[in-house]
């Protein structure tokens, strides 16, 4: 949550930590099948690729954070249950400008996955959910 949502608060990195266990919980193919733990979502690859989901474990930033308590704390309620609501139904994110101040505006599906609709963007990213009929395992 730290190396993909730093900027942007306790509640963007608790948006983006949400999104991540929704994967967890999800368990709907193709895309979310035998993910059983959060660090397998973390790792995931692109299928058909070596290519990780997230931009951190792309550029390893991941491996350079040096979170304080409050972060380990934000990471255990996420662990404990804790869901941000807004983020609840929400299986994607994409920040469509890193590096930029801006955020460019956010698509009506999320590049590559054309299952996906736009849900609501938090600062820098774009929160996605999945296209009706998709993985009605988590959509119940």
């Amino acid at each position: 949550m730290l190396a993909e949502a730093r900027g942007e608060g306790v509640l963007g990195m608790s948006m983006v930590g949400t999104v991540v266990a929704n994967r967890v919980d999800a368990d709907c193919a193709p895309d979310f099948r035998s993910l059983r733990e959060i660090k397998h979502a973390i790792y995931q690859t692109i299928p058909g690729t070596r290519v990780p989901h997230f931009e951190p474990v792309l550029n390893k930033t991941i491996d350079t954070q040096s979170p304080k308590k409050s972060d380990l704390d934000l990471a255990r309620r996420l662990l404990h249950g804790h869901r941000e609501s807004r983020a609840r139904t929400s299986l994607w994110f994409f920040n469509p400008s890193p590096g930029s101040r801006w955020r460019v505006p956010c698509h009506g599906t999320m590049p590559r996955s054309p299952m996906t609709r736009f849900a609501f963007a938090h600062k820098n990213h774009c929160f996605y959910v999945g296209a009706p009929g998709y993985c009605p395992e988590f959509y119940r």
